[in-house]
């Protein structure tokens, strides 16, 4: 009886259930190998080496210890299985590097000569039976190349931790996408701390057409009215650049003037509007798109999609290409025929590609498995069937037609004063019928039919004051699309390394967003100054190019570890000093000083060790004078004893009220709602 083996229990059931009696399917539950993670689990024999902490023997070709990571009743079995089946096994780990690598690992602990390796993208009973019928030796390029991304990680990690340790103190951690992903936070982080924002006005009025709509002041005298745009981060007005600013006397003033008076429609343009429908969906944009429309977390969006795709519902979750196979267009085709009639459709099916030069498009899009079962026939309920329905909805609106309108933009003269209005209307609703259009103008109205000349009274004017904003911070799916973008990181680490920066305490989340923590800025600004290679996008960019290199089979991975470890990493290693940082607070008399793992604020007053819970956008006078007497409380206000009513600190922001039947996110990662066979409980999945 032939034996198939896979990753996960969960796909293990399923598979069965497809292949019958006639096989048998095991479990192997990840990795059987790995480097060693403490120095008990290092051999005997290699204890005495200088290297051996380090697992990988740099002076022997980057040779590794591997030790067996699977535990031994799985390992147990396993072995009895390959017995049974009389060698005629079939290695069904995941179609990527890291599948790559566990079925080599495989064929070495369970003594396969010639192991049969097996890959799809679904877990559907035809993708299996097709599978079965084309095996293939192990792509031992794709094993270098994980090979020498795990050994990278580990020389990286082991080699700059110290440094941590020595300088920061507590159980600090660095690593080669860790770090540089760290870094990209703390730069917005800093960008934020320095900003200074600056104040202008914006006046409207309502145009007395029918149906109504309203109209902004541009210009005074054609010279233009100030916006966010006409200001630096350090909140003063853009050099060389000639506009009006109003303070609120003169705002007042505009709204005297503007009130009863007639404007004169002095332009119209109309263009036309052509909106594409979005891709479908990769690793990156799947977990954007669950977060802003499920309010999902990255690790809820790894879960469920994990669930889906060992239920055989999707194909394969981490994917950094949308290109769907001609099958998948067939069906997606058909979806929207069957819904909204041929009219529908383009002439031709849609393809995309990615505009991302690091993509590997190994993979195809993450799409509905199999026959595209439409959401409400799945039984799926919860996270599921949300994330479901998305990715459902998603895949076949990518093969509808375009939505398409006119966009109209209107001119107005009232005295000396410019107004400007825009309004878009669509004359075919295209994929929008289907799936809301998320590139949609706020500033968007229904405008009435005008002529060049009309005159039009303008009445309800109001004036209010904004503020120029700082660079907004991430939230997780926006971060993890600035990864991919930048190159850092893979499709299957992007969830870990975010999980990895928040149980460091370097990052938190609070109202959905990333927030560095003192600490974290702390950690960015040491590893900036002392090894500036590994917070380098650019550098971490370049590596994972080169490990495409190695698992194309066009370069050696001791030629590139020698360059990334031998002649960068590990010479700066050894020059990077292990002197505490010392980061000023912008907009502050303090600096954040660390010591043994715990942040301390030093101002002129004194110094204080920082709560854990406190973000650098809380402090501010106030919240100083309260943290110096031991009254700052997080979500409270608190009051130094003598502070006046000003000292109130201000309160952290709170994550949105979900409602009732709404799927949202904590600041800590949640599996999905639904019940979970045992297996799946002790499985633990790959994040996505």
């Amino acid at each position: 009886m032939p034996l198939l083996i896979v990753e996960s229990p969960k796909k293990a059931k399923q598979i069965a259930s497809y292949l019958g009696r006639d096989w048998t399917v095991k479990a192997c539950f990840g990795h059987v190998r790995d480097l060693p993670a403490k120095k008990e689990e290092i051999p005997v024999k290699y204890r005495a080496q200088a290297w051996a902490r380090l697992g990988v023997d740099v002076e022997g070709g980057y040779t590794p210890i591997y030790v067996e990571r699977a535990k031994a009743n799985v390992l147990a079995e396993l072995r009895a299985a390959v017995k049974a089946a009389k060698g005629d096994v079939y290695l069904a780990s995941d179609p990527d590097r890291e599948g790559e690598s566990i079925a080599w690992h495989l064929s070495v602990v369970l003594g396969l000569k010639d192991a049969r390796r097996v890959t799809y993208q679904e877990v559907t009973k035809a993708a299996i039976q097709k599978a079965l019928q084309s095996p293939r030796p192990i792509n031992l390029a794709l094993v270098a190349a994980q090979e020498s991304r795990r050994i990278l990680d580990r020389l990286a990690g082991y080699g700059v931790s110290p440094l941590l340790w020595d300088a920061i103190g507590g159980p600090q951690s660095a690593g080669r996408v860790q770090s540089a992903a760290l870094m990209l936070l703390a730069q917005r982080e800093q960008a934020r701390m320095r900003f200074v924002p600056a104040g202008y006005w914006r006046v409207m009025a309502q145009v007395g057409t029918t149906p109504p709509f309203q109209a902004t002041v541009q210009a005074i005298r054609g010279l233009p009215l100030a916006t966010a745009a006409s200001f630096t981060p350090q909140g003063q007005l853009k050099e060389g650049l000639e506009v009006a600013q109003l303070d609120v006397q003169k705002a007042e003033g505009l709204r005297g003037y503007l009130e009863g008076r007639e404007a004169e429609v002095t332009g119209i343009e109309v263009s036309p509007v052509v909106r594409r429908p979005p891709p479908p969906f990769t690793t990156s944009s799947l977990q954007q798109a669950a977060g802003a429309r499920l309010r999902f977390s990255v690790e809820t969006t790894s879960w469920a999609a994990q669930s889906l795709y060992e239920q055989g519902l999707i194909t394969y979750i981490r994917t950094d290409s949308p290109a769907l196979s001609d099958e998948a267009l067939d069906l997606a085709r058909a979806a929207v025929q069957e819904r909204f009639g041929p009219g529908a459709l383009p002439p031709a099916p849609r393809q995309y590609a990615t505009r991302n030069a690091n993509a590997q498009e190994a993979h195809e899009a993450i799409r509905p498995a199999g026959d595209f079962k439409v959401p409400n026939t799945t039984g799926l309920s919860g996270d599921e069937l949300a994330l479901y329905t998305l990715i459902y909805t998603r895949t076949v609106v990518s093969q509808m037609q375009d939505a398409l309108g006119e966009k109209t933009t209107v001119r107005l003269q009232a005295g000396v004063v410019t107004l400007g209005a825009t309004g878009t209307r669509l004359t075919q609703r295209g994929f929008t019928a289907l799936y809301e259009d998320e590139t949609e103008d706020a500033d968007d109205q229904a405008l009435p039919a005008l002529t060049v000349g009309q005159r039009v009274g303008l009445s309800g004017v109001k004036v209010e004051e904004k503020k120029s904003s700082a660079p907004p911070r991430y939230g997780e799916g926006a971060f993890v699309q600035l990864m991919e973008k930048a190159g850092i990181g893979r499709p299957s680490t992007y969830a870990s390394t975010l999980k990895t920066l928040q149980g460091r305490s370097y990052v938190a989340v609070r109202g959905r967003k990333l927030h560095v923590t003192p600490l974290g800025l702390c950690v960015a600004m040491y590893l900036m100054q002392q090894l500036p290679q590994l917070v380098d996008a650019r550098f971490t960019a370049e590596m994972e190019r080169e490990l495409d290199t190695i698992a194309q089979g066009r370069l050696k991975r001791t030629v590139y570890l020698d360059r990334v470890w031998r002649e960068a990493l590990q010479p700066a290693i050894a020059r990077a000093q292990r002197t505490s940082p010392r980061l000023r607070v912008p907009g502050q008399e303090a600096v954040f000083e660390v010591q043994g793992g715990q942040v301390s604020l030093r101002t002129a007053q004194g110094v204080v060790t920082l709560p854990p819970e406190l973000l650098p956008e809380d402090l501010n006078e106030q919240s100083i004078v309260a943290l110096l007497a031991g009254m700052w409380k997080a979500g409270k206000v608190a009051r130094a004893e003598g502070a006046s009513e000003a000292s109130r600190v201000d309160q952290p922001a709170r994550a949105p009220q979900r409602k009732k039947g709404e799927a949202g996110m904590t600041n800590a990662p949640r599996k999905p709602r639904q019940k979970q066979t045992a297996g799946s409980r002790t499985r633990k999945s790959k994040p996505l």
